[in-house]
């Protein structure tokens, strides 16, 4: 009776705070839970909630006002109930997920205080899924094996959760093979359609990342099969309408990306359009998933190959992501797409990848163009020294590849411009470095047949606020 009354206190509250979101329609809600559910949005306040409600204005407030008055060492049941629904009410938001796993902690540690099990698995799996989204795969998988030592009652009914959560940390973690395993492990103990769906998204991005696309594409539109399924069944009652686009925009994504990366534009720009229709009718839709919808489409338009959420095995110097070599087209253009879109930290790991990818010390010119770029962004960051190395590095490149031509020029503009940032030693290097382009670029005019002077050149040196020794 006591795990009875657990699990309908959690169902409870669970349905009360997602009607509240908005994510469920309240007229779900059975009469008997419309009620209760009325009364704590109005008339069932005290004058001291009233005063205090404006602290808690969303839909979270009247859980949160309930948890209030909850003492956790006697009620663990009900503060984990409360602290659940609270979390999945964050968690839906899209914008509040790091105030979402401090209630699913809580939820867990509650639970840990209660008798019921499948109250603590439950709630031990809510914790792993709100690592995973705050990029604490190791962590999650802690909780994951705690999850799976605990004797619940129903435990084959969360197989297929546990099992994803498993597949999603080795995901992040790079294991992608052993991570495809535990997905399609998962899929075969899935039973609602809105796991089914969840799963083969995961299962295609793992054939995606494989470069398997072709057996993502079947997977995923397998999952399409599957909502259509569960909405022509359903009537609507069991999938509301903001869930089914979520899960529908998700798996539209999915193929863009596979059919994308398999050079099928027409199929791709397609599904990146569907499911960004989707996403803008979805009141609940992510931010970051319709910023990389768009991004996806104009990298088709671009003919730039999209960019895969595929982590790696860090530590292992031998697995490391294929670099875009520095002559590929479209290389320049997608660096331009991430600094346009203030995406420093992936521009800079695009370029220095391709870097890598060269000798030291750098002589091409298109190693010289890359420095020039890391360089300019440094110095948008006013990193002014490490701009300055760049700028130094593009120069000397450039120099020993074509001499004093335009990418020379616009290394030592650079190199200029950040001097005066600079500390004195960094400052002597630097002019050392300008002396040297200013005789590569006296010896160029004498061979060319000009007459500029030396004496000129220190005019025009001078002019820029650079002193040449």
């Amino acid at each position: 009776m006591e795990s009875l009354a657990t699990i309908l206190a959690c169902v409870f509250f669970t349905l009360l705070g997602l009607s509240a979101s908005g994510f469920i329609g309240m007229h779900l809600l059975p009469p008997s839970l419309l009620a209760p559910f009325l009364q704590l949005r109005a008339g069932g306040r005290t004058a001291d909630e009233h005063n205090h409600g404006a602290e808690f204005s969303g839909p979270e407030g009247p859980l949160v006002q309930r948890l209030r008055k909850v003492n956790v060492v006697r009620e663990p049941e009900t503060a984990q109930a409360l602290h659940s629904a609270i979390g999945n009410i964050l968690r839906a938001s899209g914008t509040q997920s790091k105030e979402a796993l401090k209630h699913f902690e809580a939820a867990r540690d509650a639970a840990v205080r209660g008798t019921d099990p499948d109250t603590k698995l439950a709630s031990y799996l809510d914790v792993a899924e709100a690592y995973i989204e705050e990029g604490r795969a190791l962590d999650s998988q802690h909780e994951l094996a705690v999850a799976s030592g605990v004797l619940a009652n129903h435990f084959e009914e969360n197989h297929a959760r546990l099992n994803r959560g498993r597949g999603r940390a080795k995901f992040e973690l790079g294991w992608t093979a052993a991570a495809l395993e535990y997905f399609e492990e998962a899929a075969k103990s899935a039973v609602q359609p809105e796991d089914k769906v969840r799963v083969a998204c995961d299962i295609a991005m793992a054939h995606t990342c494989l470069g398997q696309a072709n057996k993502a594409v079947k997977t995923l539109r397998e999952a399409l099969d599957v909502l259509h399924a569960a909405r022509k069944t359903s009537n609507e009652q069991l999938m509301p309408d903001d869930l089914h686009s979520a899960l529908a925009a998700d798996v539209h994504f999915r193929l863009a990306e596979a059919f994308h990366s398999s050079k099928n534009s027409a199929f791709a720009k397609a599904h990146y359009s569907k499911a960004l229709n989707l996403l803008q009718k979805f009141s609940g839709a992510k931010a970051k998933r319709v910023s990389a919808i768009r991004r996806g489409i104009k990298y088709l338009e671009h003919s730039i190959d999209p960019e895969f959420h595929c982590p790696r095995k860090s530590n292992l110097p031998w697995d490391k992501a294929p670099a875009t070599p520095l002559k590929d087209a479209t290389f320049v253009t997608k660096i331009n797409l991430l600094l346009a879109e203030h995406r420093y930290d992936k521009a800079e790991e695009e370029l220095k990848a391709s870097l890598n990818t060269q000798s030291r010390p750098y002589r091409t010119l298109e190693a010289s163009k890359a420095l020039n770029i890391l360089g300019d962004m440094y110095r948008t960051q006013s990193s002014f020294s490490k701009a300055a190395k760049q700028f130094r590095q593009a120069l000397h490149a450039a120099i020993v590849c074509c001499g004093a031509g335009n990418d020379a020029q616009t290394a030592y503009e650079g190199l200029r411009d950040v001097r005066k940032e600079l500390s004195a030693e960094d400052q002597r290097v630097a002019d050392a470095t300008i002396d040297r382009y200013f005789d590569v670029l006296k010896k160029d005019a004498l061979a060319n047949g000009h007459r500029e002077t030396e004496e000129n050149l220190r005019v025009q040196t001078s002019s820029q606020g650079v002193t040449i020794a």
